[in-house]
């Protein structure tokens, strides 16, 4: 290859490997800047340009690399890893897929809970009606709605508003909070008035509302902007939303009707925002309006667990809240306020903060999305929380059984619940344990902030690590094993990982990748499977075309068990070096014309090659009429100067045969000389990495040359050195010619003309077919 060719090719490979990098450093900046603008588009154009350049990459580091098989393994893992990680935020299905684990994980860790047969007795308040999960609180109550209670009560949905005054009422005389998850946003003459004189003597309740999500319906709402005034008291004032674009998912809020806003002591809306699967993980606690303030302002209000937390605490939503939208709502100023609980397990009376993990600071962190959401962290299935019927509430509550059972500082919420017929009104979303009531949402969001045990996610740059890390712990494994090997690493590697990612969601609450990383790690094992196939067809397909012509078969076999002895470079070998040249050639040569001298040569050197292939020789070169070979390499053999003796005299052998041909044929006589010296040399792969020959290299090639060329001086056809003949003197007849100084050595040699071997039978025992040889 001449110089300008490599100049052009490196420029080439310069240009592939430039694309490659921007690709990838378009990728690393949408896993850093999370949140950028146009992270996705640096993603998608990143991962395709990657995509595109990646064959011609590896053609490129094929040329540089010692072993293509291991860096070609690590280059697959890496484009592979990267592919998933691209895949699994751009692919639909990846995405839900990996939402379905979630919701595995959820149902494999937290299971679900069993119905109690235990029966309450009459006259006694019986909440404990479930088998609750440990992490649930025992402070957060659900009075519901059922079918039962619809047909007790004899009534159908909605029911008439008494039966909330009379739960209010029951619970004015007690600290607990009592929330309304029933829309009262409709005017009720007569209703309407004994909700407000239940509202004058119980100043703990709060209502929830919806947000709608269009505008038509906000010219139908009557007095919309006066309650919208009234809502404005628990509107959030400490705000900061560095990243707004502009966008709200909801248009309007339609709170309760001013009188019963008015008396209340929280307004806050009860939307549940699904993703596209219809599952529901998260619950809003901040939510903005754009252009809803007086001053065409955007708003935010917040939610009505956000509100039930607050009046919990005992802080203010306006004053002590702070919002940060994608980041955090923080509760400060939280009160050192100790809670009397009397532990029924332990029959005696315990204390408590009000705070699950108190801090200095008494302040409580709550991590939230740029739509204001917080990921709900289940502690079980249905029925987690102690639940009683709204019929039984309202006939068999009042103020001294509540004080009678020490029901204080708790948590009631009434709502629908999984009531069917008699206009009841469907009330459920879909949760990682399946369709799940709205309000037991809201208590395991509420759950979740009381008891400060937050769900998080891994950032994009851990993501991202994990894929990269695990693929490439395969790809750099995987080629260095032999496959069953790799597949028990690989195996073991994915279980590790299961188990890691169980663990920490279980005891850190940490959501991590799961399904898609079990698929990369699958992936690239197989893909580097295929690879290492294909490379090891090209180096099957290279050493045959490369060596059979020169070895034996099962030199060529040998040589396909272990591939790793043909890498660039030579190694140091013990090994037999063969010369052989024609006598007066030249004159041969002038007396016959150009094709018959071809003809003759080529009937001479195919002759002398297989003879030299059929002892396990290796043909390292023709040098016009010139033989070279030698016994040792690339198959270490461990007789390879016997064998080079044989060889020898078979040759000789054979061309007595030729003569008499040839003579018949009136073409000259050839006769040649050998000569045969054993020492180390190095051998190997011989030049670039575009151009490789497979010759030996040393001090013992060259006098090996000498001791072909003494032939004409002593007048005989087979000579061998001193370092040869010690290595088969018992095996060999040989008589001693002299001691020469060859050119390049200090020290004068012993030569020897080889005449026989004792055991003529060797001959053809140590003789290999040459069928299968080409193949």
């Amino acid at each position: 290859m001449s110089n300008k060719e490599s100049k052009s090719l490196s420029i080439l490979d310069y240009l592939i490997l430039s694309l490659a990098t921007i690709g990838s450093i378009g990728i690393l900046t949408s896993v850093i800047l999370t949140g950028w603008e146009y992270e996705y588009l640096s993603l998608v154009v990143g991962l395709a340009i990657l995509l595109a350049s990646s064959f011609f990459v590896y053609k490129t580091i094929e040329k540089i690399a010692s072993d293509k098989q291991k860096t070609g393994a690590l280059w697959l893992a890496y484009v592979i890893a990267v592919f998933m990680y691209g895949m699994v935020n751009t692919f639909q299905p990846l995405k839900d897929l990996e939402e379905d684990s979630i919701s595995t994980r959820f149902q494999f860790l937290r299971g679900s809970n069993t119905k109690s047969e235990q029966e309450g007795e009459s006259g006694r308040i019986e909440y404990i009606q479930f088998q609750p999960p440990a992490k649930a609180r025992k402070d957060i109550n659900i009075i519901g709605i059922t079918t039962e209670s619809l047909e007790r009560l004899q009534g159908t949905w909605p029911l008439p508003w008494k039966y909330y005054a009379n739960i209010i009422e029951t619970f004015s005389s007690t600290n607990n909070i009592l929330m309304f998850d029933i829309f009262l946003v409709d005017y009720k003459p007569g209703q309407t008035e004994e909700m407000v004189e239940a509202l004058k003597k119980n100043r703990n309740v709060l209502f929830d509302y919806p947000m709608e999500t269009s505008a038509e319906s906000k010219a139908a709402v009557l007095n919309l902007d006066k309650r919208i005034d009234v809502l404005r008291r628990f509107q959030l004032k400490n705000v900061i939303d560095e990243g707004d674009l502009g966008v709200a998912w909801v248009n309007f809020p339609q709170p309760p009707i001013e009188q019963i806003g008015e008396l209340s002591s929280g307004l806050g809306f009860a939307n549940v925002k699904k993703d596209e699967s219809g599952l529901n993980r998260k619950m809003p606690l901040v939510v903005k309006v754009l252009n809803s303030g007086k001053s065409r302002e955007t708003e935010y209000f917040p939610s009505i667990d956000l509100l039930i937390v607050c009046q919990y605490y005992g802080i203010d939503v306006q004053k002590d809240v702070e919002v940060n939208m994608g980041k955090y709502v923080k509760l400060s100023n939280i009160p050192k306020k100790i809670l009397r609980e009397f532990n029924v397990k332990a029959r005696k009376f315990e204390e408590r903060d009000v705070m699950a993990a108190p801090n200095e600071k008494r302040e409580v962190i709550i991590p939230i999305d740029y739509d204001g959401q917080m990921e709900i962290n289940f502690v079980g299935g249905r029925y987690s929380f102690k639940q009683n019927e709204i019929f039984e509430v309202t006939n068999d509550w009042n103020p001294e059984l509540l004080e009678a059972n020490q029901i204080d500082n708790k948590i009631f919420l009434v709502a629908m619940y999984y009531a069917t017929g008699r206009g009841a009104s469907k009330d459920s979303h879909l949760s990682p344990f399946g369709d799940m009531s709205g309000i037991e949402h809201h208590a395991h969001a509420i759950n979740t902030i009381l008891n400060q045990d937050f769900m998080s996610s891994l950032p994009n740059w851990a993501i991202f690590i994990i894929y990269l890390g695990l693929g490439l712990m395969i790809g750099f494994l995987q080629p260095r094993v032999k496959t069953h090997w790799g597949f028990v690493i690989m195996l073991t590697q994915l279980i590790v990982y299961g188990v890691v990612a169980l663990y920490i969601f279980e005891k850190f609450n940490l959501i991590t990748v799961l399904p898609s990383v079990t698929i990369e790690q699958i992936v690239v094992f197989i893909a580097i499977i295929g690879f290492r196939i294909l490379t090891e067809e090209e180096n099957v397909k290279y050493i045959r075309q490369t060596f059979s012509k020169f070895v034996s078969k099962d030199v060529v076999d040998e040589l396909l068990k272990h591939p790793d002895n043909l890498a660039l470079g030579g190694s140091k070998r013990e090994i037999t070096i063969f010369f052989s040249d024609v006598r007066g050639f030249t004159t041969i040569s002038e007396a016959l014309g150009p094709e018959d001298l071809v003809k003759l040569l080529n009937e001479y050197l195919s002759a002398m090659t297989d003879i030299i292939i059929q002892y396990k020789g290796t043909i390292d070169k023709y040098m016009g009429d010139a033989i070279m070979a030698f016994w040792g390499a690339p198959v270490p053999l461990e007789d390879h100067a016997y064998y080079a003796c044989v060889a020898a005299l078979a040759q000789l052998d054979h061309l007595k045969t030729l003569q008499k041909k040839w003579e018949e044929r009136n073409v000259p006589v050839i006769d040649i000389g050998i000569g045969l010296n054993s020492g180390p040399a190095v051998v190997g792969n011989m030049g670039s990495s575009h151009r490789m020959e497979y010759t030996c290299m040393g001090d013992t090639i060259n006098l090996g040359s000498r001791l072909e060329g003494s032939n004409k001086m002593y007048e005989t056809n087979i000579i061998i050195s001193e370092y040869t003949y010690e290595k088969v003197k018992d095996r060999v007849v040989a008589r001693e010619l002299d001691l020469v100084r060859v050119k390049g050595k200090t020290q004068p040699v012993r030569i020897y003309e080889l005449l026989g071997i004792l055991n003529p039978e060797d001959m053809e025992k140590m003789k290999r077919p040459l069928q299968g040889a080409a193949s």
